[in-house]
């Protein structure tokens, strides 16, 4: 994770194809430098998942150090209540994890505004893009304010990553 943190200083997106078990207890690394206290109003950090489980793991992995630096983690899940996943969300935090369908759906009906944002992180870029959510994930990046971005996937060379890539973040660097 030291490689990733200092290439993520470095620029501002990274490309890591790696299994989800060797980044996702080092997720707290990455929010750590990136949202280090607590401020009002928009999210400064942004994780996205495939599905609601990738979602709970990783939130469940940042509850310790959201206690620790008083930072506020809100999960968005297809399960949950939207109104509730809303109104969390209207009150302040500063960590959003959730699934793409929801994280997409809550942003797009003006739940949350990513302008403050300091950290993007997408896990298993690959299987999102196989789950015919890349649309979703286009929409969201499209949006996005100059941040570290950082897209973890399992295959960095599959064409619809790269050509994502090559769209969205132009001269990414690249970890294996």
């Amino acid at each position: 994770m030291n490689a990733i943190l200092k290439k993520i200083k470095a620029g501002n997106s990274l490309l890591v194809e790696a299994l989800p078990e060797t980044y996702i207890n080092d997720l707290s690394l990455l929010v750590r430098e990136f949202v280090p206290q607590p401020e009002e109003g928009s999210p400064r950090a942004l994780i996205i998942t495939p599905v609601d489980e990738d979602a709970h793991s990783i939130a469940e992995t940042l509850k310790p150090l959201a206690k620790e630096l008083d930072l506020t983690v809100d999960v968005l899940h297809e399960k949950g209540n939207k109104l509730k996943q809303r109104n969390d969300l209207f009150d302040g935090t500063e960590i959003v994890v959730g699934n793409v369908k929801r994280v997409t759906e809550m942003y797009f009906q003006n739940g949350f505004n990513i302008g403050k944002l300091k950290l993007f992180i997408l896990i298993k870029t690959d299987e999102i893009f196989r789950k015919g959510q890349k649309g979703n994930v286009v929409r969201i990046t499209e949006s996005l304010p100059k941040c570290k971005t950082i897209l973890f996937t399992t295959h960095a060379d599959e064409e619809k990553i790269a050509s994502f890539v090559d769209e969205f973040f132009p001269g990414i660097g690249v970890m294996e």
